[in-house]
């Protein structure tokens, strides 16, 4: 299986997709999945797929610009712990595992 290449947004790139860089990471390991994973800011969202189209975009907050056909996986339950597994469900679809 080839390597997923994820990115993970929230507001500022700092705090919240640090925590949700840690759970998705911990979730594809467990899972032993490939995988490269970088966090962001959402505005840089936009540039960051044109460059380098993911596998798959986790964001804490809405991404109100278009990036195309790249899936979008709202992350908020691995910070509430509300939906998480559903979340998971959901990147499992899109990566394919």
């Amino acid at each position: 299986m080839n390597r997923k290449r994820i990115y993970v947004c929230c507001g500022t790139g700092i705090a919240t997709s640090t925590v949700i860089v840690k759970k998705v990471s911990e979730f594809l390991d467990e899972n032993k999945i490939q995988y490269d994973i970088s966090q962001c800011i959402v505005s840089d969202i936009p540039s960051k797929v044109a460059n380098k189209k993911p596998d798959l975009v986790i964001s804490s907050t809405t991404i109100s610009a278009d990036i195309g056909d790249v899936p979008v996986v709202l992350g908020r339950s691995f910070l509430t712990g509300i939906g998480k597994d559903k979340t998971k469900q959901e990147i499992q679809e899109i990566l394919g595992f």
